[in-house]
């Protein structure tokens, strides 16, 4: 695998940890929910649906490279609920949730609404960005970097609950400069 490639793998999870945004408000039973295979992506061709096919490969690869993925990612998506908010060029929303077991992503799906209809509890990491901030962390040569760079810029947002969460993710932004 060249240095490239496994740069894209292990900054994976930080992109991961990017497209989700706030999730406010208690689970909803309105809107309809789009799961994705993560080893095939979805046939329209939508922007929304482009976007989400181009993740549902990403999260395919994370999940191939998890054993180069630094232990301080593997901590801190450990067994989250990430939920996402991506605002894509043409105007509409991407809302998306991952669902992350032992660091690896469990389950990637899209839905409607701004609330995930399937959330129990709430997302413990929350995350709003945009489509191109989420293009130049894709097509960058050091995407972690990329990410970490549009976090401080705030292109991407990350919030965090509970203390050693909000440390770990500090600690990201620490090395990862």
């Amino acid at each position: 695998m060249s240095p490239c490639s496994k740069t894209k793998a292990l900054s994976l999870l930080i992109l991961i940890l990017l497209l989700l945004v706030p999730i406010a408000g208690a689970a909803s039973n309105t809107g309809s929910i789009k799961k994705a295979d993560l080893y095939q992506a979805p046939e329209n061709s939508t922007n929304e649906n482009a976007l989400f096919a181009e993740l549902s490969a990403n999260v395919e690869l994370y999940n191939k490279n998890f054993d180069k993925v630094p232990d301080i990612l593997q901590r801190l998506v450990a067994s989250e609920e990430i939920a996402g908010k991506i605002k894509l060029e043409n105007g509409e929303m991407l809302y998306v949730t991952l669902l992350m077991g032992g660091g690896q992503v469990r389950d990637f799906y899209s839905y409607e609404t701004p609330d995930d209809p399937n959330s129990k509890f709430g997302p413990s990491i929350t995350v709003e960005t945009d489509e191109k901030t989420i293009q130049n962390v894709l097509d960058s040569k050091e995407p972690l970097k990329e990410a970490v760079k549009s976090m401080n810029d705030g292109s991407l947002k990350v919030e965090t609950e509970g203390l050693f969460r909000n440390f770990m993710l500090s600690t990201l932004k620490t090395f990862y400069k």
